[in-house]
């Protein structure tokens, strides 16, 4: 068996979001709205740079209140290098079951982010398993820290 899985923090990532939401209404899975990328940064010890005006959250506000993430963005490093970014997630407040309850006030925000980039520099990027763990801390503004799982 494997050892035990270890983390090294990637980045905190922040994004703005456009205030003009697309409500596409429910297609059977929930109703999802969409959310646009207006910009942001991103700095870690390995890499920084600016989130580009490209992208957004497709999200899908589930029946039992859990919202399902699906973003996708593009990174752009302070030296150049272009990353595309995608992630999956949940965010809500209910208990994780047998896995025990959130501490009162808390969101359980997770998400899974897969790197693609073309740039050498960063190519490392496109072999690690990341988590993240998200919030917003105010209006307009979403907020990650990641991680790559070793």
């Amino acid at each position: 068996m494997a050892g035990e899985l270890r983390s090294e923090f990637l980045m905190d990532l922040t994004a703005t979001l456009s205030g003009d939401v697309h409500q596409v209404g429910d297609g059977g899975q929930g109703g999802r709205t969409i959310f646009v990328v207006t910009g942001g940064t991103f700095e870690g010890p390995h890499l920084r740079g600016t989130v580009a005006a490209l992208g957004g959250d497709w999200l899908v506000r589930r029946s039992d209140d859990v919202s399902r993430l699906d973003v996708r963005a593009l990174l752009e490093t302070d030296d150049g290098a272009k990353i595309h970014i995608s992630y999956g997630g949940y965010n809500h407040r209910h208990s994780l079951g047998p896995l025990g309850d959130l501490p009162e006030g808390e969101r359980y925000f997770r998400t899974q982010p897969v790197f693609e980039t073309g740039d050498e520099r960063y190519a490392w990027l496109n072999r690690v398993v990341a988590i993240g763990e998200g919030r917003s801390d105010a209006p307009g503004t979403v907020s990650y820290r990641i991680h790559a799982i070793l």
